[in-house]
């Protein structure tokens, strides 16, 4: 007879550091991964490494790995990233820009101001512009 055990989970440990990751849709990967790389990217679940110090993007339950190198945008979090360091994917607001606007020209001191000033956070395309899938 077949057993159903409620606390089975799903095997999300990144094959790199070994720390747990967050699911990110299929749709994500699939805009953030270089066309040359190699992959399947259909029939398996993909995770991100939230790892600051890890140099993995995505890996999927069988081991696959895909390097923050092998994608379009960069991961906000990720220690190893040289600047500029995105804000608001959908806008492409980098964290330069926002210190502009708060501490050299003064105009911005709300995050409503900050958004006025740059377009931040008004855009719709997380879910696949943000490597982390919103």
């Amino acid at each position: 007879m077949l057993e159903f055990n409620e606390n089975q989970q799903v095997n999300n440990s990144c094959p790199i550091c070994g720390n747990i990751g967050q699911r990110v849709k299929d749709i994500t990967v699939d805009y953030q991964v270089d066309n040359n790389k190699d992959i399947s990217l259909y029939g398996d679940q993909f995770f991100i490494c939230l790892t600051p110090e890890c140099e993995t993007g995505y890996y999927s339950r069988n081991g696959e790995v895909i390097v923050q190198g092998e994608l379009k945008n960069k991961i906000w979090f990720k220690k190893n990233i040289s600047s500029p360091i995105p804000i608001c994917y959908c806008a492409n607001v980098m964290e330069e820009e926002i210190l502009h606007h708060v501490a050299e020209a003064q105009c911005c001191s709300t995050l409503d101001d900050i958004k006025r000033h740059t377009g931040a956070m008004t855009g719709c395309e997380c879910i696949t512009k943000n490597p982390a899938g919103g």
